[in-house]
């Protein structure tokens, strides 16, 4: 008895509407579930695409021309060739340990740039007298009635001289920033001589509080290297960027060194994904690990798919109907393979088949 070859349309499993629905739900969790491991809605986070997070800052860095590192240990200033490296730490929500203000002192004094953003936290103030710079920011809001944005709060601020840092940039924009008390260090950025530091905290020009052009930007040396006080980290938000010259002068921040260290290590959690990548970047055994993993996983499903080849290859050419099909199985395959049977004729073949399988057992 030949049997003609099953269809291709034949050996295609089948979904009913419901399984077709529960499998597209089932994907779109997984996209969903990926997407919120590997981005953060914290405020100045480095994988935060909102307005208040700062993924554009390794896109502005890039451009630049510096390879950026998400830095989310301080181990990695070590690593780093200080004379090549600029480091840039925003507005830190935790205090840098005695030991983590050591080793980026020491990376300053070995050539490091340090960039510190900060406004009314104290973890600011504390890494600059850390390493050894003058520069302190004040902490109180500085406003402008007469040169700003969209309101005082915003308050524009212009450069003092020539300097790379202020290289073709006219004006930069705060958001509720505050300014430096420079000490010794060069003041390259300054609010008008209309703004006022709002002591008493409502907004308004009043009591002792004067009108007075003040430093939002300051450079000093401290040994081999340099520290740059922004007296403002909103000022590298995504948002923030197109405001001004704001994209020009963090650019020239990072430019002319071959490596941006972007220090999030102490300001806040970095997504469980990015975390991932970051691990096995930094570790070669673990990336080693990883591959090995893969290469495996690969191999093994390579011999799975080839054995399942081989086994539809073996059942094509035999001229019965696979031996571990079921009564129901054997009479669909039948119906399959013989259209114009009658349903008496597909029953009959198939009770055959059924008795056979015993006797064949007992022969093997």
């Amino acid at each position: 008895m030949a049997l003609t070859p099953l269809s291709e349309d034949s050996r295609l499993p089948s979904l009913t509407l419901p399984q077709l629905l529960l499998a597209a739900y089932t994907a779109l969790t997984v996209i969903a579930l990926v997407y919120a491991a590997s981005t953060s809605s914290a405020a100045f986070g480095a994988y935060n695409s909102q307005w208040d997070g700062t993924d554009e800052l390794r896109t502005v860095a890039a451009n630049a021309g510096a390879n950026v590192t998400v830095g989310t240990n301080v181990s990695q200033y070590q690593a780093s060739d200080p004379d090549d490296t600029v480091a840039v730490v925003l507005s830190p929500a935790e205090p840098y340990s005695s030991s983590e203000r050591t080793r980026i002192a020491e990376f300053v004094r070995s050539g490091g740039t340090l960039v510190v953003a900060d406004d009314y936290r104290p973890h600011g103030n504390a890494l600059l007298a850390a390493v050894g710079a003058e520069a302190r920011f004040d902490g109180r809001p500085v406003y402008d009635n007469r040169n700003y944005y969209r309101n005082a709060s915003l308050p524009e601020a212009t450069p003092v001289g020539n300097y790379p840092e202020t290289a073709g940039v006219d004006t930069i924009v705060l958001n509720y920033g505050t300014t430096v008390r420079a000490g010794n260090a060069t003041t390259l950025v300054t609010t008008s001589e209309y703004a006022y530091l709002d002591t008493d905290g409502n907004g308004e020009l009043d009591g002792e509080e004067q009108l007075a052009s003040r430093p939002v930007v300051t450079s000093e040396s401290v040994g081999d290297g340099q520290v740059i006080a922004v007296s403002d980290p909103s000022l590298f938000l995504n948002a923030m960027l197109e405001r001004g010259d704001n994209r020009r002068f963090v650019m020239n921040l990072v430019a002319d060194h071959d490596t941006a260290l972007l220090d999030y290590s102490h300001a806040g959690s970095v997504p469980p994904v990015a975390a991932a990548v970051l691990a096995m970047q930094r570790s070669d055994v673990l990336l080693l690990f990883c591959g090995v993993v893969l290469v495996g996983a690969l191999f093994a499903y390579d011999r799975r798919l080839d054995e399942s080849l081989r086994d539809r290859f073996r059942e094509e050419r035999s001229s019965e109907p696979n031996p571990h099909l079921s009564r129901e199985g054997v009479k669909k395959y039948l119906r399959a393979r013989h259209p114009d049977w009658e349903a008496a004729q597909v029953e009959r073949v198939t009770e055959a088949v059924i008795k056979q399988r015993p006797e064949r057992q007992r022969n093997d």
